[in-house]
């Protein structure tokens, strides 16, 4: 099974009447945008982690894996072998709030998409096993996954989503399917 990570942008407001219930709450109903990192998100995080303190790797994987939550919980370790129907809308709601939204915003406005590029590395990437394992090149065609045209492109985004999240002071939810 491939993974992906899909951040949601919700409003404080929303994130209210989702907190109070949220069993009965669809998330595409009260998301205003949402951000889909289909496999490259474990990229995403090793390459913005290189050269960085312990406290920003801790924040850099909080973007991705949140600690907090609202629901039900699961373990992600037996995530594969869980049903195929399993309905993740009834599950635990792993979320940031405003001032962990504002923290991410400000270290990736820190990181340059120059920046970015000189820490790709595909060699490193499959040396180190990033999920997924051994399809990180350096160039390819162009709509090509995983080179490093693509994964500058979803640092972009990611950065744009963020920056959107900050300027309105809105939650990101998470969910891992």
């Amino acid at each position: 099974m491939s993974q992906s990570i899909t951040l949601y942008r919700v409003s404080q407001e929303n994130f209210e009447a989702m907190k109070a219930n949220p069993e009965g709450t669809v998330i595409l109903d009260i998301s205003k945008e949402n951000i889909v990192f289909p496999q490259t998100f474990e990229g995403l995080k090793f390459i913005l982690s290189k050269e960085q303190d312990e406290a920003t790797v801790s924040l850099l994987e909080q973007i991705f894996y949140p600690e907090t939550y609202v629901g039900k919980e699961i373990d992600l370790d037996e995530l594969e072998m869980l049903s195929e129907d399993l309905d993740f809308e009834s599950t635990a709601i792993y979320y940031n709030d405003v001032n962990g939204v504002a923290d991410m915003h400000t270290f990736l406005g820190s990181i340059s998409l120059e920046q970015f590029h000189k820490l790709y590395n595909a060699k490193e990437l499959n040396e180190n096993d990033i999920y997924p394992n051994n399809v990180w090149i350096e160039e390819g065609e162009p709509d090509r996954a995983f080179t490093r045209k693509h994964l500058a492109e979803e640092f972009t985004d990611l950065k744009n989503f963020m920056a959107a999240a900050k300027a309105d002071n809105d939650y990101v939810l998470s969910l891992v399917r």
